[in-house]
């Protein structure tokens, strides 16, 4: 019998439906499947999941050469935060204010 599949609750900041509809149709698709992936928490090689350094509040996951995602993960929601290139990963380096 197959494992029975579970997912973490997505949820989605504006910035990142912002940065989302602003991509190009197969970088779309290319996001979706890391989406997915951390979802199921069946993370690829090649997604290179990390914390965000100096604070480690943000993790990345990798789309491609240059595009990260951005997201944090607590008490089993995972927050879909941004798409940003590798270049601009470091605005999210440092724990949001409360």
């Amino acid at each position: 019998m197959a494992k029975k599949q579970t997912f973490l609750t997505a949820e989605w900041s504006e910035q990142f439906k912002k940065s989302y509809a602003g991509l190009q149709h197969r970088e779309q698709k290319n996001a979706d499947k890391v989406i997915l992936a951390l979802l199921k928490r069946e993370p690829t090689p090649g997604m290179r999941v990390k914390p965000i350094e100096p604070d480690k509040y943000y993790s990345e996951a990798r789309i491609n050469d240059g595009d990260r995602l951005i997201f944090h993960e607590h008490d089993g929601v995972i927050w879909f935060i941004d798409l940003v290139t590798h270049d601009d990963i470091g605005a999210y380096s440092k724990k949001p204010r409360a």
